[in-house]
């Protein structure tokens, strides 16, 4: 048939259509959806992690990921150049978070926790890329 299905109508005759999901399956589908991530949430508040925090959780963590790959790009052959380098990176995490910081919008006593955070990921992912790609310090 080429693409199409038989399929049996409401009043019992076959008719034919294209490969697509009827309208009932659909609705199954999102609602099975709906039921798995209703559990999730609920599992989740059940170990004390609130849905609320997740986005901004993962925005966090991307932050840290920019940041570290920013600091790999960077690093050189020198190790006091990449170690001012480091504290730049800190006040850099330092400014954003205080400026645009998912927890710690312009409160400078959050932003300092905030910043320390997203500055230990930062250099978390950096060291990651550095042992997989190669680290210019150790000549690999």
């Amino acid at each position: 048939m080429g693409g199409q299905a038989a399929r049996q109508s409401s009043d019992g005759t076959a008719t034919t259509s294209a490969w697509h999901p009827s309208v009932e399956s659909v609705k199954e589908h999102d609602m099975n959806n709906v039921r798995f991530f209703d559990g999730l949430v609920e599992r989740l508040q059940r170990t004390g992690i609130s849905a609320d925090t997740l986005r901004p959780t993962g925005a966090l963590m991307w932050r840290g990921v920019l940041l570290g790959t920013a600091l790999y790009l960077v690093l050189g052959e020198d190790p006091e150049a990449n170690l001012k380098l480091n504290g730049v990176s800190y006040i850099v995490a330092l400014v954003w978070a205080y400026y645009d910081g998912l927890f710690a919008r312009r409160l400078w006593s959050m932003a300092f926790v905030e910043a320390i955070f997203l500055h230990i990921l930062g250099v978390q992912v950096g060291n990651l890329l550095a042992a997989i790609f190669g680290n210019p310090l150790l000549g690999t």
